[in-house]
């Protein structure tokens, strides 16, 4: 493990040695930004209600996490096999592992970096609140805390999809299709199938009615064990996926 961290600096230097990555962070503040704005004009137009502004910020993070996670990921392995650079790196002294946990670790500082310009919106929304209403900063930060997990199990279902293909669209195809049954998928199952066992299992590992529990500051420690052993297994499979080609 003593090489993961000279292999994830090697990871954020790609990430900012090249345009790809303003590109992608420009468009995921963008789209998050429309976001914070529409959330807010849409609540001025209701009044008051139950749902702050930062709880309906916290629930439509899937969209930008829907193109921004392949976009990140997509090239990450995959660029590697096209140009041949992973048997270079692979004859170095580390492990499968130590590329795809480093490779994981670089994509979710990235993530996280994005998502730390965010905060700028609570320091907004704080600067304009009435003082007699100060904002609860529990589920605010239980919102971030739901972001951040649920972010990185994505991020190492990108990793996967990068190690299944030499082509950077095809990965990014692989995930975006990967994200959107997750995010989706089980939204559309637990709603039209609530009746049926599946739709009870697609309720129970429904990422949008996580995120909304995170929102309103509910933290159960289940979503918490359950995203984590995703990415464990997703990180599993990604280094089976790159051994694999030893015996090809």
């Amino acid at each position: 493990m003593r090489c993961v961290p000279t292999l994830l600096r090697r990871e954020l230097n790609a990430y900012f040695a090249s345009v790809v990555g303003y590109i992608v962070g420009v468009i995921f503040l963008l789209i998050i930004g429309l976001i914070f704005c529409l959330g807010v004009a849409q609540l001025m137009k209701m009044g008051v209600t139950q749902v702050t502004v930062m709880q309906a910020f916290f629930y439509w993070f899937w969209l930008p996490a829907l193109f921004v996670v392949p976009a990140i990921t997509m090239r990450l392995l995959a660029e590697e096999k096209r140009s041949g650079s992973i048997e270079m790196l692979m004859t170095a002294p580390v492990s499968e592992f130590e590329v795809v946990l480093a490779k994981w670790l670089g994509a979710v500082v990235l993530y996280v970096m994005m998502w730390a310009v965010t905060a700028l919106y609570v320091v907004i929304l704080n600067a304009f609140t009435f003082s007699g209403a100060k904002l609860d900063y529990g589920p605010i930060l239980a919102g971030y805390l739901g972001v951040l997990v649920i972010g990185q199990f994505l991020i190492s279902l990108g990793v996967l999809g990068s190690a299944l293909t030499k082509n950077q669209v095809a990965a990014f195809l692989i995930t975006f299709v990967a994200l959107f049954f997750i995010i989706i998928g089980t939204l559309f199952a637990s709603y039209m199938l609530k009746e049926m066992p599946i739709g009870k299992v697609a309720e129970a590992i429904s990422v949008l009615d996580h995120m909304q529990d995170f929102a309103r500051g509910v933290v159960d420690v289940r979503p918490l064990v359950f995203y984590a052993s995703g990415t464990v297994l997703a990180l599993f499979v990604t280094t089976r996926v790159l051994e694999s080609r030893k015996w090809r």
